[in-house]
């Protein structure tokens, strides 16, 4: 098991060298496959001291840490949720997201394919306007064009979190690392606390790469700590409020996530 130590995550991406939004366009990976971690937020400097001669750090204007903030649209009968929860391989999910670095905010799309690869198409909103504003004629053709399910509107569920993002040096290789993810509704608000998520995404599946070699040093923790997840921040946002929402299945998950959020709490 990994020995903690002081360290401070700015101070560990300090060491990292630059890289601009301009120069990753090679790493941008719009058609790719991902592999998903959830990790106590204190191994985050440890996992990339470990493996810093690997990687650079995305700065945007001087910063490597980043807000997001997602609004997350769905359909009256949940088939985004539902069809993640139990498994479909060719499902979709759309949201508006706004970088906190510059200021934009896209509406976005995600397709699972068949597969296994995530496709994301995008498209730019107008900064005139909130970030998070109803979608105009053009979003909604987007929408209609890219996302397949049948009346999807914007929900009152957001998530804003922190984002490091770490640019492969060797591969084309993306790692991004989610912090003080919160979750929030109009009645309802719910964090992650002490949680993060990591997300591999390349090109393939490439577990020799250094962040899966600094992943497997974290053992004896219980699951999903440090093993690859379906989980998204999509679904554990739906599942912390809607605690109404019925099966097995979803209590299950629920139970399993707040156990790790009291297990990091008696560390």
């Amino acid at each position: 098991m990994v020995n903690f130590t002081s360290l401070n995550l700015p101070e560990t991406l300090s060491k990292l060298n630059p890289i601009g939004l301009e120069a990753m366009d090679g790493a941008e990976l719009m058609n790719r496959l991902d592999q998903k971690f959830l990790v106590l937020a204190d191994w985050i400097p440890s996992l990339v001291e470990q493996c810093s001669e690997h990687y650079s750090i995305l700065e945007v204007n001087g910063e490597r840490i980043t807000q997001y903030e997602n609004q997350f649209i769905e359909t009256p009968g949940r088939d985004s949720f539902e069809n993640h929860v139990r498994g479909r391989k060719n499902r979709f999910k759309a949201r508006i997201r706004r970088y906190g670095s510059n200021g934009i905010s896209f509406l976005e799309v995600k397709h699972k394919t068949v597969h296994g690869r995530t496709l994301k198409d995008r498209v730019l909103r107008p900064k005139e306007q909130p970030w998070n504003a109803a979608l105009n004629a053009n979003e909604r053709s987007f929408l209609n064009e890219h996302y397949p399910y049948d009346r999807g509107e914007l929900t009152a569920m957001q998530c804003t979190f922190n984002r490091c993002t770490l640019v492969s040096i060797e591969r084309q290789e993306r790692v991004t690392i989610d912090s003080n993810i919160q979750f929030h509704s109009k009645e309802t608000r719910e964090e992650l606390r002490g949680l993060a998520i990591l997300e591999v995404k390349q090109m393939r599946i490439d577990r020799l790469s250094p962040i899966h070699s600094a992943l497997k040093s974290f053992i004896g923790h219980p699951p999903p700590l440090g093993r690859s997840t379906s989980l998204s921040k999509f679904v554990i946002g739906m599942l912390l409020l809607n605690p109404e929402l019925p099966t097995r299945t979803y209590r299950s998950v629920l139970r399993s996530i707040r156990g790790l959020i009291d297990y990091k709490a008696t560390r």
